[in-house]
């Protein structure tokens, strides 16, 4: 399951992200189709954001340990804690948004806008982490030995 994390964290991210995108679009220009893209797009990131977290769980107990004493532990940890934070954060605003769906309110529509926006930049924060335990330290990483071709190596000898 670890091993899915990378494909299903990009959609997580992307969908959320869009989500709120696409809300914020249809508030500014009065579009129900956009508000429609927004909703679906929204929810649908919510779902990839659970499956990210269990696929993250699984993929930090593969390399916890060794990580663990080096400057990518602490970098690991707080992208574990962001995590779960994040799934709590965005399922309570999913919830908000299924009852903005029965009760429609601009008050209450310019708050979840507000709150997607602050959500989208925390999972952004959340990606980069991401990336700096994979770009950075390589973590979850296999080492790729990369070999001249033959040729290459018979000029240079």
């Amino acid at each position: 399951m670890a091993e899915l994390h990378p494909p299903v964290v990009h959609f997580a991210i992307a969908l959320t992200i869009a989500g709120v995108v696409f809300e914020i679009l249809a508030h500014a220009f009065n579009k129900k189709e956009l508000e429609h893209a927004g909703f679906y797009a929204f929810l649908t990131g919510v779902a990839f954001t659970w499956l990210a977290w269990f696929t993250g769980r699984a993929a930090e107990e593969l390399v916890e340990d060794a990580v663990e004493g080096t400057p990518a532990y602490r970098v690991l940890e707080f992208h574990e804690t962001l995590g779960t934070i994040l799934l709590v954060y965005f399922t309570a605003l999913a919830v908000f948004r299924l009852y903005l769906k029965v009760k429609e309110s601009k008050t209450l529509r310019v708050l979840f806008l507000t709150l997607g926006v602050l959500g989208a930049i925390f999972m952004s924060l959340q990606g980069r982490l991401g990336g700096i335990l994979v770009y950075q330290y390589g973590v979850g990483v296999k080492a790729v030995q990369l070999e001249k071709p033959a040729e290459e190596k018979e000029e240079h000898e």
